[in-house]
């Protein structure tokens, strides 16, 4: 799938505690650190703290907690490690317990701080703790996704891909608890086969081509387990062919049984997509106020490229011809690793050299071959956040090879998405200044519960506004700006697709039709993008509606400061509150 600019991590996925430093050494004086990194200042003597706030906090640690005891995968994935030889049970009764858990905690809370008595901080804490088991109740009571998604089955692997790929303990502990993993996936597939009842037929083949990179995933774990293990040679052959059969009938059963029966609709519904956009994104807006700022983007985007292919090529017919030749500047299969290296070490020391924004200490970036499991939902590049509770800091930056199997066409097609443009800003998005440095600088806040929480409107804004950002600092040839501003309008156009697919009767072929003919997209990338928004409601639109929020915000921000205002200053404080919703950031820098 050429799935670009996403944030692998989802709401759910982002728990943390974070670590401490090491204490100095007390007769050395601390070295300063360079003026483009970001130091955190000691606290200052504060006023009596609120007689909520230590109870809030309490609160949002039994949150994390509970996660950590009923999704051990999410934990791994979060760096919390206590449970790393368990998988999720997602049995009937394993699910209808974990969702009544959530339950009444969220009962309990609200019967608890019916009337809190908090600061500002603590009361933000709060709102987002109570609204995200809200989302989470109402997915897991009315969506039913073990019956309707048959890809969660396949989660397993990326909780095992986390503990072969991050040094958080040595590698024997890290090999023996994945070979307990192992040996527990057929219990899995058992599940899948008992819930999976009709879901849309676009899932089950998402689920079905992931199912079908296991026995690549697997084979890839083999060295490493042997080399942490070599005294283990035969369990973890016996192991790995366990993972592999159960994954490979999970893939027959998907084939034969569930997709014939797969007629579910995709749809969310309006009710259930209006109660994210409030609930999760904390805003007021409904479907129609975003579908009119999905379209207004789209029509000025389009003004805008318009003006910058006639300077590229004054007698092109329009934006789509100019962006048809610059798609035939693209690396070779053998150097888009290298290349996407290049401009990521590019970006980071153009950002230095503007002193537009500072960066988080440990800053640390891996650009990788996306792994094989992955590769039929990461068409391009995507970003992969280190875990919140590990102290480990190191980002993963996945960049899905040229697939060799293919025919010569369809390479060139692949070829065609990593364009020299597209390379530039997908650099930007996914790494500098876009979501590594931010969700480099989220790790750092100290609330449990901004750290376990993550709404897409946040992250991805930030990383939209940092591609605009650039664009404002002088960064993009005029090839590159278009190819960046191609990208804008594909986000715009994720507002009319997410709102109309979701909540007014929009099929999949009528979404390809619009993004292959209005936004130009290659047809196997249009195929797979739309495929996407069937599985996400309210993720796409949260690009664009995130970036006008953080541009609203910067203004404000002009006007409060005055003299004293600076673009580094700005971000530096608007990132300073964590990865949470713009409406409840807002509320914390202009009380």
């Amino acid at each position: 799938m050429r799935l670009r600019n996403v944030v692998l991590a989802p709401l759910m996925l982002m728990l943390s505690c974070g670590g401490s430093p090491p204490p100095s050494a007390p007769t050395l004086a601390p070295t300063p650190a360079p003026s483009h990194v970001a130091t955190v200042m000691p606290p200052v003597a504060a006023p009596a703290v609120p007689s909520d706030d230590a109870a809030i906090a309490e609160a949002c640690q039994a949150y994390v907690d509970l996660q950590a005891t009923m999704f051990p995968e999410r934990a791994t994935i979060l760096g919390m490690h206590t449970r790393d030889t368990e998988l999720e049970d997602r049995s009937h009764d394993g699910y209808e317990l974990a969702t009544a858990s959530e339950e009444k905690m969220l009962v309990g809370l609200k019967a608890r701080f019916s009337s809190p008595h908090a600061s500002r901080a603590a009361q933000t804490d709060l709102d987002i703790l109570t609204h995200t088991l809200a989302v989470d109740v109402r997915t897991r009571r009315d969506l039913r996704p073990h019956e309707t998604q048959p890809d969660i089955y396949n989660a397993p692997m990326t909780a095992i891909f986390m503990m072969t790929s991050r040094d958080y303990a040595p590698a024997g502990e890290r090999a023996k608890n994945v070979l307990a993993r192992l040996e527990k996936i057929p219990t899995v597939i058992a599940a899948a086969k008992a819930n999976l009842k009709n879901p849309p037929r676009l899932w089950t083949q998402i689920a079905i081509e992931s199912a079908a990179g296991a026995k690549g995933f697997f084979d890839e774990q083999r060295a490493p387990l042997e080399t942490a293990l070599p005294a283990d040679k035969a369990r973890v052959a016996a192991a790995l062919k366990t993972a592999t059969d159960a994954y490979a009938d999970y893939k027959a059963f998907l084939t034969k049984e569930v997709l014939p029966r797969s007629s579910g609709d995709f749809a969310a519904g309006k009710a259930y997509f209006e109660f994210l956009v409030h609930e999760d994104y904390f805003l007021a807006e409904d479907s129609d106020a975003l579908l009119a700022i999905g379209k207004k983007i789209f029509a000025d985007t389009n003004v805008q490229m318009t003006d910058v292919a006639k300077r590229i090529d004054p007698t092109a017919k329009s934006w789509g011809e100019v962006i048809g030749k610059l798609k035939k500047n693209h690396p070779t299969a053998d150097d888009v690793l290298a290349a996407y290296r290049k401009e990521v070490t590019r970006a980071k020391a153009f950002l230095i050299a503007k002193d537009a924004i500072a960066f988080p200490a440990g800053d640390d970036l891996r650009v990788m071959d996306t792994p094989t499991f992955q590769r039929s939902t990461i068409g391009s590049a995507a970003y992969d956040a280190p875990p919140p509770f590990d102290k480990n800091t190191q980002g993963f930056f996945f960049v899905t090879p040229v697939d060799r199997n293919l025919s010569k066409a369809k390479q060139e097609e692949m070829l065609r998405e990593d364009d020299h443009g597209d390379l530039v800003n997908t650099a930007v998005h996914e790494a500098y200044p876009g979501h590594h440095l931010q969700l480099s600088f989220a790790r750092m806040h100290p609330s449990v519960i901004r750290k376990a929480t993550g709404p897409a409107i946040f992250s991805e804004g930030w990383a939209l506004y940092s591609e605009e950002v650039l664009s404002e600092l002088g960064y993009y040839t005029d090839e590159e700006r278009l190819m960046q501003l191609q990208w804008t309008l594909v986000r715009a156009a994720r507002v009319i697709l997410d709102v109309s697919l979701h909540t007014r009767g929009m099929t999949y072929d009528q979404a390809v039709k619009m993004l292959t003919d209005e936004v130009h997209l290659e047809r196997t990338l249009a195929l797979n993008e739309a495929r996407r928004y069937t599985a996400s409601p309210t993720q796409p639109l949260a690009y664009i509606v995130g970036r006008e929020m953080i541009f609203r915000f910067r203004e404000h921000y002009k006007t409060q400061e005055k003299e004293k205002y600076s673009l580094k200053r700005f971000h530096t404080e608007l990132l300073s509150h964590g990865t949470i919703a713009p409406g409840l950031v807002e509320r914390e820098m202009f009380p």
